[in-house]
């Protein structure tokens, strides 16, 4: 499947019979060997004496094996960097006396350590180079069909076209070494991956990899619909532990809180409480999404003292924040005056607390918290969830409108809530409903901006 355009270069270059390389290069794993399989199945191909040279073959054989049938030769050599020098040689002066044509795949040039044999070809004067550049997502999405049996949602496409990096090497060894394949539900006439509730391990060290850091990609990219793709794919190959920050927020953010709980409860035994993110998620959806915050307070005080100082004054930073919220602390910062600000993370949702307690009845100190907040959150993946400063941004643009600054809240809405891709936005309004700000605070202030 795919690379069709490569496919009829070959072809036409077939078609024209001239003496002369065709080379085939792209990086390893795509498709180089499969698309000179293709080539040779070809209607052009047939009308040529193939003969195949291995790239460990001495030059003293080739010749040898050239039949003295008159037909004009295709010599075929895969891998021909990896020939000897000789051996090449011997098949350019062939072509050269104009016996035939020679096709061969090859890494891109600068990729071998030189003397790279396959140099020799780069320059002869009838050369066709055919290079194999990554898939893109149509070509993927093609694949997938092909393999899955029908059309694939486009953020599935997505989240597979992202992990493998466009190598159809990769895309086949994710959905085979993992079996993604019995995952795949029909939803709405399009396949995607089957929803999760627990944590599994398992899978082959390569895919977890390029599965998690796809993950943590697109999160941090707000790109939601292919992160949540990615995270079901990740589950299920084995890498839930790698991916659960992620796919707890992603829930979050969903509504989704009794699948949060009932995810993060199903790992290990203290993985929920001694990983920070982890931990804020189950505290958010017991706080917000099952209405039980003096529960989401208690869990995230045993969890502070579970870690001691560093980073338990994180926990600390969450729970106020969630007090704030919650209308049960009084100032949003109860019990943080002596937590670790160095910590970039603690620093904001502390700011954060402060301004939630605060933007009701002094606006103008919320402004100063909000903007410390946001200045902290722009700092990168030690800032926070991704969702972050999208939240604390509409919750300045409010907090702006309250304190009678209304040009400010217009200035800070057009290019966030103007519609920018990926602004954010939607998740700034997806958390502030998920909080039970969404009908009076953070959705409805941006509109009036």
């Amino acid at each position: 499947m795919g690379r069709n355009e490569q496919l009829e270069s070959i072809r036409v270059s077939l078609r024209a019979r001239v003496a002369g390389p065709i080379i085939i290069e792209g990086e390893r794993g795509m498709g180089r060997t499969a698309l000179l399989e293709r080539a040779l199945e070809s209607e052009e191909a047939s009308s040529f004496e193939i003969v195949r040279v291995e790239a460990s073959e001495p030059a003293s054989g080739v010749a040898a094996r050239v039949p003295a049938n008159g037909r004009q030769l295709l010599l075929v050599v895969d891998d021909a960097h990896l020939s000897d020098h000789a051996t090449l040689l011997s098949l350019r002066d062939m072509c050269r006396q104009g016996a035939g044509t020679l096709l061969v795949t090859t890494a891109p040039e600068g990729s071998v350590p030189h003397p790279d044999p396959a140099d020799s070809l780069r320059f002869e004067p009838h050369r066709r180079n055919v290079h194999l550049p990554p898939l893109a997502l149509d070509d993927v999405t093609t694949l997938l069909a092909d393999i899955i049996g029908g059309h694939v949602r486009h953020a599935t496409a997505e989240a597979l076209h992202a992990a493998s990096g466009g190598s159809p090497a990769l895309l086949r060894e994710l959905i085979t070494s993992c079996d993604l394949g019995v995952h795949f539900v029909l939803r709405n006439n399009l396949w995607e991956f089957r929803e999760v509730s627990t944590w599994t391990s398992g899978g082959t060290r390569r895919s977890l990899e390029l599965l998690s850091k796809a993950t943590t990609q697109a999160w941090y990219e707000l790109q939601l619909e292919r992160a949540h793709e990615l995270c079901k794919a990740a589950v299920w190959c084995g890498a839930g532990e790698m991916v659960a920050p992620v796919l707890a927020h992603l829930l979050l953010l969903h509504c989704r809180a009794q699948d949060v709980v009932d995810f993060l409860d199903s790992m290990p035994d203290d993985t929920v409480e001694t990983t920070p993110h982890l931990a804020l998620a189950k505290a958010m959806a017991m706080a917000f999404g099952l209405g039980q915050p003096m529960g989401a307070e208690d869990f995230l005080l045993k969890a502070a003292l579970l870690r001691g100082p560093r980073p338990g004054g994180r926990y600390l930073a969450y729970r106020s924040w969630i007090q704030a919220l919650t209308g049960r602390g009084s100032e949003g910062s109860a019990g943080i005056g002596n937590v670790d600000r160095d910590d970039r993370e603690t620093a904001l949702f502390v700011h954060a607390a402060r301004a939630t307690a605060t933007i009701a009845t002094d606006p103008h100190e919320a402004v100063f918290h909000l903007r410390r907040a946001l200045a902290l959150g722009n700092c990168g993946v030690d800032a926070g969830p991704p969702w972050l400063s999208p939240y604390i941004t509409a919750c300045l643009i409010d907090a702006l409108l309250l304190a009678g600054r209304s040009g400010e809240a217009t200035l800070l809405a057009s290019d966030f809530h103007g519609g920018e891709q990926n602004s954010g936005w939607d998740v700034a309004v997806a958390i502030s409903t998920l909080t039970g700000q969404g009908r009076t605070k953070v959705t409805g202030g941006v509109e009036a901006a």
